[in-house]
């Protein structure tokens, strides 16, 4: 069974910069993301997606 009514209903993007907020990472992990990759890659590195969907009528039903 799927899922109805999917809808990605925010997609944000991170930056090194909002990921020194986060204490996920390391400062020297950082600092070596930072070093690889490309600077025009340092304001959007990673995303976040916020998705809403529901189950089939039968299956919640169920």
């Amino acid at each position: 069974m799927g899922f109805e009514e999917i809808v990605a209903v925010e997609w944000k993007s991170f930056g090194l910069g909002d990921l020194t907020r986060y204490p996920l990472f390391t400062k020297e992990f950082l600092a070596f993301l930072k070093k690889i990759m490309p600077p025009h890659r340092h304001e959007e590195l990673v995303f976040s997606i916020v998705v809403t969907a529901r189950k089939p009528r039968e299956a919640a039903a169920a």
